[in-house]
This record gives structure tokens, C-alpha cells and sequence, in this order.
């Protein structure tokens, strides 16, 4: 069937050069990647000078993104206008988003992630035209500002609790029915059951789960570290709900086991000041500086090699993780890997399989799964080698493009105002 390419709007709440995190570098990949298949997609996110100049990119949001670190990264405090602003209603980003979609006339609008860009660009998309609005959740951005914002600013004071009960019971409700998306694509099936518990329709909600590029990250051949220390490497958004501090905890009481090879832990990744100056404290702390290294921020480039010199991944998420990309790459990489069943973590590797999988937020039981690995050699490269294959056969970014592609035809071509379709199973699953 020969269709004709579709005409996209992104809106996103950062976009490369601007990056906190995994979410905005897959932005960008899909885009370049539907780009490449013929399809037009304009992004809609907030305004900063690096901003490509390229007549796609429209910096319309409310946010400056040469400031990313004062919305994403707790720079500022979060006063009672900044939540509104952020979190619920912002004029300026309503009205930059309803006259950009009036020139742009898509055939669909897709909501990437507005966390901290309010729910005006979604009011916007609903008022300024007919085409279906379709969120992409890989986190709880939307269950925040449209159902409950008291679970992501808990009350500290009564004034507080009294002002987000009036959020949730008087602001939220009609905020609710004028930024509803028609669909929910959620990055993972443990995702889109928060949604769906929260009263979206699960006839329009589906896990698209995402993809990684596998070429980007070539598998080597698990092999057994014997007579040398072992390289143990941690990469991800310096905050605690990633857990890096969890790992330092578990070399901490590994280095109590003379038994034990010397063991090394690299860190990748960048994060608030205050958190990396904790970490850096905690590890002076511990008096194990000669054993882990926080090493910064490095490209996806500069991972991949990174992978191909380390010996296993630590994945230590203790918030509900969604769906991670970067664990797919590392186990893309052939790195055998412990990671903790938070979220929809479970969704991605399955135990003593193609990964172990641990409690979260717990360093002893982490340092346990650690010996476990180092000292069953068939393990360590059971491990390497399926999980690796996994990735290559369900989890390539090609296949994801493959999913998302068909889902947005079949929306387009199908839905209707107030009547949105149903997404059938086979659209969607993750083997499709």
C-alpha cells in the first residue's frame, strides 16, 4: 500500500543541543528517523539559542533552554507561580503552540514529554485543530498535571496540602478534559497501567516500548575476567532515584571480602551540583576513591567504547523506572548486567536469562548479586550472550520505528473527532 507521508508536530519539552536526559536524544532519533522515511516533523519545544535554525524547529514553549538546569534540575526553587507555570497553565506556551499548529496544519500532534512545560501545549493542540493528539508517556509527567500534582510536590506545610487539594479537586478536573490526549502510547506496559488506573481509556492507551541502535553499540563476546580486577561501570542522570549512590554502597562492602578480585566502578553522567558533591562526599566517606571514579558526562559515542572495555553494567534505578534505553544498549553491548526491578525494568530483562535482577535501594543484596556474578563464569556469559541477542531481536530501533510508523498511519487514517479508534493488539506488541 503506497501512503502518503505524514505531516507530524513534536512537541517535546527539550530537544538536542539540550539534553538532562535519555527521553530528548530519543526524541531527536526518531525524528531524524521518520525524517528519513519521507515524513515531515516539526518540533515544537522551548527556545534557546543553539536551537537548530532549520525551519522545523520552533522554540514556542515557555522554557529557556540555556537555563535547563534551573527547570530540570532543581536550580530553582519551586514557588506556588512556578508550579502553576510549569505544571499546569502557561499562557505563553498555549498561544506559541496554537499559532504554530495553525501554520503547520499536522496530521497528528505528538506529545513527547512536557514535563515542566505545562499542560497548555496539549489544550492548545485540542482547540487549534481536528487531528489526533497522541502523548507519549515515559514517565508520569501527565498523571502529575492532570491528576494529582501532590505526588510529585508533597505538602510540607498545611497551607500546602490545602492548596493542592484545590488543585486536584477544582483546577485539575477541567484541565483534565480540555488536555486529554486522544491516546496514550506509554513507553512500557507498566506505564500505561498507571494511566489506565488513573481512568484513561485502555482501549486508546498501548506500549510501544523503544528501540536502540544496535550498530551503535556491537556486541563483543562476554568473556570472563580471570586473573585481572573487574570494571564494573554505572552510566545514567546523576539523581537518587537513578541509585548510583546504592552502587558506591555495594563496592563499599565489597571491598570487606579479600576473597574477592579487585573490583573498579565507573560512573557516567551528569546531575544537579549538590547530588554529585554527595556522591563525591559519600565516596571519601567510604574511603573508596581508588575503586570508584565519577568520570562526567560522555557522548553515546564515547559509551559504546566504554561498554567494550567494562566487564558488567549496574543499573540501580530506585524510582519506577519506565523503560530505559540505556539498559538496552548496554545489553546490546554483550555487558552482562544487574539491574533492579523498579518499574518496567522487569519488562526488559528477564531474570537469570538475559540479566539479574535485584530489590532496589538495597547495597547489600546488590554487592550479593555482584559475587554471584563473579564467581559463576557460565552465568556471566549466559548472561552476555542472551541478553544481548534479546535486544537485537526485539528491541533494534528499527523494529521500534516499524511500530510507531504503523500506529501513526493507522491513527491518522482512521480516527475521527470524538471518536477516537481502538489500537488492536497486533499493531503494538513488542515481538511485532
Amino acid at each position: 500500500m503506497n501512503r502518503q507521508p505524514l505531516n507530524i508536530a513534536l512537541i517535546v519539552n527539550l530537544y538536542p543541543p539540550y539534553i538532562v536526559g535519555g527521553n530528548e536524544i530519543l526524541a531527536r532519533d526518531v525524528t531524524e528517523a521518520l525524517r528519513a522515511r519521507g515524513h515531515r516533523v516539526h518540533i515544537l519545544t522551548g527556545y534557546g539559542q543553539n536551537l537548530p535554525r532549520d525551519g522545523f524547529s520552533h522554540g514556542v514553549l515557555d522554557l529557556d533552554l540555556d537555563r535547563k538546569q534551573d527547570y530540570f534540575l532543581g536550580n530553582l526553587p519551586l514557588t506556588a507561580e512556578r508550579m502553576f507555570k510549569w505544571h499546569l497553565y502557561s499562557p505563553r506556551s498555549y498561544q506559541g503552540v496554537y499559532q504554530t499548529l495553525d501554520q503547520i496544519r499536522p496530521d497528528a500532534v505528538i506529545a513527547w514529554n512536557l514535563y515542566s512545560a505545562s499542560m497548555s501545549p496539549l489544550v492548545a493542540a485540542r482547540r487549534s485543530g481536528p487531528w489526533p493528539v497522541i502523548a507519549h508517556p515515559a514517565d508520569k509527567w501527565l498523571l502529575y498535571s492532570l491528576k494529582n500534582l501532590g505526588d510529585l510536590v508533597p505538602a510540607k506545610r498545611r497551607w500546602h496540602a490545602w492548596g493542592l487539594k484545590i488543585i486536584k479537586n477544582f483546577i485539575q478536573p477541567p484541565l483534565n478534559h480540555f488536555a486529554r490526549p486522544d491516546y496514550i502510547l506509554a513507553v512500557s506496559e507498566f506505564i500505561r497501567g498507571l494511566h489506565i488506573r488513573a481512568g484513561f481509556p485502555a482501549a486508546q492507551s498501548k506500549a510501544t516500548y523503544l528501540g536502540v541502535p544496535v550498530t551503535q553499540f556491537p556486541t563483543r563476546v562476554p568473556e570472563y575476567p580471570r586473573g585481572r580486577p573487574w570494571r564494573l561501570i554505572f552510566a545514567g542522570q546523576l539523581w537518587a532515584g537513578k541509585g548510583p549512590q546504592v552502587a558506591i554502597e555495594a563496592i563499599h562492602l565489597l571491598r570487606f571480602l579479600p576473597e574477592l578480585p579487585a573490583i573498579t566502578l565507573d560512573i557516567y553522567g551528569s546531575g544537579a551540583e549538590s547530588f554529585v558533591a554527595y556522591l563525591q562526599g559519600l565516596i571519601r566517606e567510604r574511603q573508596i576513591g581508588d575503586r570508584v571514579h565519577l568520570n562526567g558526562f560522555i557522548s553515546r559515542q564515547q559509551l559504546a567504547q566504554e561498554f567494550q572495555r567494562h566487564d558488567a553494567f549496574l543499573f540501580c534505578s530506585i524510582w519506577d523506572e519506565p523503560f530505559s534505553g540505556g539498559l538496552l544498549e548496554a545489553l546490546s553491548a554483550g555487558l552482562p548486567t544487574i539491574a533492579t526491578t523498579a518499574g518496567g525494568t522487569p519488562e526488559a530483562i528477564h531474570d537469570l536469562q538475559t540479566g539479574l535482577l535485584v530489590a532496589p535501594n538495597q547495597p547489600q543484596v546488590l554487592a550479593d548479586a555482584i559475587v554471584r556474578l563473579m564467581h559463576d563464569p557460565e552465568l556471566y556469559c549466559r548472561l552476555g550472550h542472551q541478553g544481548a541477542q534479546e535486544v537485537r531481536q526485539r528491541w533494534s530501533f528499527d523494529r521500534y520505528i516499524d511500530r510507531l510508523e504503523e500506529i501513526y498511519y493507522a491513527i491518522v487514517e482512521n480516527h475521527r473527532p470524538n471518536r477516537p479508534i481502538i489500537l488492536t493488539a497486533p499493531v503494538l506488541t513488542a515481538d511485532s
